[in-house]
This record gives C-alpha cells, sequence and structure tokens, in this order.
C-alpha cells in the first residue's frame, strides 16, 4: 500500500473541508440574508464615526486616513 505525502493529505483535507462549507440557499432564505444586519462591514455611515472616534481618543492617526488629537480637533 503506497503512502501519500503529507502536502498531498494537507492537501486532500482542505478540498474536503471546503467542500463541507458549500450550501444551497432556499429563495425564501435569501431574504434574510440580504438584510444590512448580515452585511460584513455593517454601516458604512456607522463605520466612519467609529473610525473617527477611535482616531480622536487615541490621539494619532492609526492608519485612519485623518489626524487627531484628544479634543477632537483637527
Amino acid at each position: 500500500m503506497r503512502v501519500l505525502s503529507p502536502l498531498l493529505r494537507c492537501l486532500l483535507a482542505g478540498a474536503l473541508l471546503g467542500a463541507a462549507g458549500c450550501a444551497t440557499t432556499k429563495p425564501w432564505q435569501r431574504e434574510k440574508l440580504a438584510e444590512s444586519s448580515m452585511k460584513p462591514d455593517g454601516d458604512p455611515d456607522r463605520e466612519v464615526l467609529r473610525y473617527h472616534m477611535l482616531g480622536t481618543r487615541e490621539g494619532a492617526i492609526g492608519g485612519f486616513g485623518h489626524g487627531g488629537g484628544g479634543c477632537g480637533c483637527n
């Protein structure tokens, strides 16, 4: 009996795990998945406000694209 290489085993295991994650969605389930609460990025306006608050609270740019100070002044 031939022994599979570790790389081939990992690839086979990854393919099996990837195939297990596939599922079909019924038409009546798509309504729930289309809601804004199901978006992975959430509300864009809320995220902008959140990053602004983080930047001003931290007092540093932090990679969010704006300068900040502790008082919220720019």
